[in-house]
């Protein structure tokens, strides 16, 4: 609308409407990647960015995205301290969010903070330990295979914490996806999200759905939901998820446990997924 000033901001003030957060979060997008002029000017106005979107970020607490990038940039003008701030915040609403433990991490590293950094890292693993980036970091800032401190770098010596050999002495730096992946790993997301679905739970119930927790006063259903889950199921896995492996049936009701879920399906007959993480499902080695 160049040239049509009333126009333009008529719609813009029809966007805020309809989603005043995403509206402001496109506004920060633009502003930030859109400077001019010396470093100074350029910091300034940045500033001014990280500033108005921290604004939107606690107006708006449950909205991840505005956290995760809140904390990018925040990192990007080297405040790793405003970093572990918006990151904190982000995964109180969001606990298993794999992408702020990772930018965590980072930050607690940037601070020397190595402690700290080994125990969020360890979360991460937990959290997703077949994440790209999880396997990345953990390939830049190995943890001692003695004590689990952080090496500050991949070609330490030595731990700091015992004193044991580290990667710049031969020590082997174990894949965290290697070592963490299991048939459990692999299918846990899926079936989460076609548990979650078939009983329209609502994303703040989802997000509570881990693997080390069953959470039964929020998956006990009756017989018609678990027949709805166990059609979607089928839908998901075909012939690889086995009705009959499916042994948690009491009267009246079923619990659906995840880990039980994921037991009743094959991987030798999943054809859905690749076939290197098939073979990693099924004996534990690289492909």
């Amino acid at each position: 609308m160049i040239g049509d000033a009333s126009r333009a901001d008529q719609s813009l003030a029809r966007a805020r409407q309809l989603d005043a957060v995403t509206f402001e979060v496109e506004l920060a997008r633009r502003a930030w990647a859109n400077q001019a002029g010396g470093e100074d000017e350029i910091q300034r106005r940045r500033e001014s960015v990280i500033k108005r979107l921290g604004g939107v970020a606690v107006a708006a607490p449950e909205r991840i995205d505005v956290w995760k990038l809140l904390a990018e940039y925040l990192r990007h003008l080297g405040n790793h301290e405003g970093v572990l701030r918006a990151t904190a915040s982000g995964l109180k609403r969001d606990p298993v969010n794999v992408d702020l433990w990772v930018r965590r991490v980072k930050a607690q590293i940037e601070l020397g903070q190595l402690v700290s950094a080994a125990r969020s890292l360890k979360h991460a693993c937990v959290v997703s330990p077949t994440h790209d980036s999880v396997e990345a970091l953990i390939r830049v800032h190995p943890l001692c295979a003695a004590c689990g401190a952080l090496f500050p770098t991949s070609g330490a010596d030595t731990c700091a914490n015992c004193g044991a050999d580290g990667p710049g002495r031969g020590a082997a730096v174990r894949s965290v996806r290697s070592r963490h992946q299991s048939k459990f790993d692999i299918y846990f997301p899926r079936v989460r999200d076609v548990l979650a679905e078939a009983l329209d739970m609502p994303d703040h119930i989802k997000k509570r759905l881990t693997l080390d927790t069953l959470l039964k006063r929020h998956l006990k259903r009756t017989n018609q939901q678990c027949a709805r889950v166990l059609r979607a199921m089928s839908n998901e896995f075909g012939s690889a998820f086995d009705h009959e492996l499916f042994k948690s049936a009491v009267v009246g009701y079923l619990d659906l446990l995840i880990s039980d879920l994921i037991r009743a399906i094959n991987p030798r007959d999943d054809k859905t997924i690749d076939t290197g993480i098939r073979r990693r499902a099924m004996y534990g080695t690289g492909a």
